[in-house]
């Protein structure tokens, strides 16, 4: 019952084929080429080298420019900071200067000091402004040159015309 691929059906076990007694001194067949095999070559050493030195070097130009980036990201919030605390104290220097401008004492020492005083009635002088509305009259071709060729295309004609003339 057995088929040609291999499958025994059913559950004894198949005999092996007889082999003839092996002769007690075996010959070994050697093969004897003309030519000497070539040694191994040491091109596949150097390649080999060479990538994993171009790997590691790729490797330390990318955490160097990592590095790079997180040092100027670190300067910046440095930066930031430094800036926000400034700006805070402007602030609180505009605040206090305006706080701390008394009028009395700047209109006492103008006068004192300064020798400055109000004007005389005489001194005033009163100017009339006419409240009349007024327009401004645009130049037509003006107008036509800004709204002609408004276009990118437009544009670059007009700057070739332009240089070949």
């Amino acid at each position: 019952m057995e088929r040609s691929n291999g499958y025994v059906y059913g559950s004894a076990a198949p005999k092996m084929p007889v082999e003839p007694q092996r002769r007690a001194g075996k010959r070994v067949v050697r093969k004897v080429y003309s030519k000497p095999l070539p040694s191994r070559s040491s091109i596949p050493k150097v390649q080999m080298i060479f990538c994993i030195v171009f790997m590691v070097a790729v490797s330390f130009l990318i955490l160097y420019r990592y590095a790079a980036i997180s040092e100027l990201n670190y300067r910046m919030g440095q930066l930031t900071e430094e800036y926000n605390r400034l700006r805070d104290e402007n602030r609180a220097l505009n605040v206090e200067i305006e706080t701390s401008i008394n009028l009395d004492y700047v209109k006492e020492f103008a006068e004192t000091r300064l020798n400055m005083h109000k004007p005389d009635s005489y001194q005033i002088v009163t100017v009339s402004v006419p409240k009349s509305d007024y327009s401004v009259v645009v130049d037509q071709s003006y107008i036509d040159d800004a709204t002609e060729n408004t276009s990118l295309i437009g544009n670059i004609v007009k700057l070739f015309k332009a240089i070949l003339q």
